[in-house]
């Protein structure tokens, strides 16, 4: 197995009271020292965008009950930097890195991907591996002051299906500026809606003919620089199971894939598949590792208490998130966790198990999940290192 550290760096309100922004980022990086000297590979970070309290006053509020700011990193590419400063060997990973709004669009997204390869390869030498997870951002509220709107009518009427194919667009023209393209809008393919694809019956009596999506970057021809070949030590992970940004993104670049923390170890299992058959009869090779898995972790010697910060915490998150997104029950949350005291986390991770976890998996363990204690929390990562790993 291969263990990666994911952080939420975020500041969420907890029994009335909050980190702080400084604290909020000490503690991650204090934390990131760590996880390099117990023998982590990876530190994965999330990235948002804006308040996510001013976003409760808008007509786009998305998490109306989350309270606090859901994420303080906006920008990785100097989180990296300043992660590498510190320390020796740990890699470096985005999750997510939004190419649609957040961050500018799919072209500043690119450059930003080079020009930080850049300084990793020639400038820095920090040689570290860069796993960029990038998606189309999990909430509306951070794109559409990007204009991630409808432009008229029919957009109104089509939007889930217009969002779709506008993300597939910014996945194409991120892929192909990250390889060293010089491409211009007239390069990138043009898709049409499918009266098929449209859901409700009522829209879909209007629409007869397949529809064009109108593309939503235009530009003239153009090239990124500094001109290097930025593939090595670059990994690039698709933040979706939509089949075709998959299909399509795969013509560019051989990317590998996420998932969310609650995705049933069946369904996990299904994509292992899925890719393996792709990549049949290629010269691309697919293994466990490219599938990282997020896996919340509350972990104590004593039994009791691990499950008792569990409940707490899951508890908060369904009720920040009611009525947002569709989260499974505690329940079934607790049975996709690592909770226990050691021996019953060795347990839980055996192959074949109802977790489902298999010995050449890559995981992402989120031990800070809504907590705000910075010792508790690395003595669960010590805990975990010093009596869960060598028993694997």
């Amino acid at each position: 197995m291969i263990f990666d550290l994911f952080h939420s760096i975020s500041d969420p309100v907890i029994n009335g009271k909050t980190l702080g922004i400084s604290r909020a980022f000490s503690n991650f990086l204090d934390q990131t020292v760590l996880s390099e000297a117990l023998g982590f590979d990876t530190v994965w970070c999330a990235e948002s965008h804006f308040s996510s309290e001013t976003q409760k006053k808008t007509s786009v509020a998305t998490i109306p009950h989350f309270s606090g700011e859901v994420g303080l990193n906006c920008d990785s590419f100097q989180l990296a930097q300043l992660i590498f400063q510190r320390t020796h060997r740990i890699n470096f990973g985005t999750a997510i890195h939004n190419i649609v709004g957040g961050s500018g669009g799919p072209i500043a997204s690119a450059e930003r991907v080079r020009f930080l390869g850049f300084l990793n390869q020639r400038v820095g030498q920090w040689n570290r591996k860069l796993r960029m997870g990038v998606a189309a951002g999990r909430f509306p509220y951070q794109n559409t002051p990007f204009q991630m709107v409808p432009r008229d009518q029919t957009e109104k009427e089509l939007w889930p299906l217009m969002k779709r194919y506008a993300f597939i667009e910014a996945l194409e023209i991120f892929l192909r500026l990250v390889r060293g393209e010089e491409i211009s809008s007239k390069d990138i393919k043009t898709w049409m809606v499918d009266p098929k694809e449209i859901g409700d019956p009522e829209i879909k009596k209007k629409y007869v003919s397949p529809v064009t999506v109108r593309k939503r970057w235009e530009f003239e021809m153009l090239k990124l620089m500094p001109e290097m070949d930025c593939s090595k030590n670059l990994e690039i992970v698709l933040g979706s199971h939509d089949p075709l940004a998959l299909d399509w993104g795969l013509k560019f670049w051989d990317l590998s894939l996420f998932n969310l923390s609650f995705t049933s170890p069946d369904k996990i299992e299904d994509l292992h598949r899925q890719m393996t058959q792709k990549y049949a009869g290629s010269s691309r090779v697919w293994n466990r590792g490219r599938l990282p898995r997020t896996v919340m972790v509350f972990i104590n010697q004593n039994r009791k208490k691990a499950y008792q910060l569990a409940d707490q915490v899951l508890d908060n998150y369904i009720e920040a998130m009611r009525g947002t997104a569709q989260v499974p029950e505690k329940a079934v949350l607790l049975q996709r966790a690592l909770v226990g005291d050691p021996s019953e986390v060795c347990e839980q991770m055996k192959p074949g198990g109802v977790r489902g976890f298999h010995p050449e998996d890559r995981l992402m363990l989120w031990f800070e999940f809504n907590q705000l204690e910075n010792e508790e929390i690395k003595d669960q990562m010590k805990l975990f290192f010093k009596e869960v790993v060598p028993r694997l």
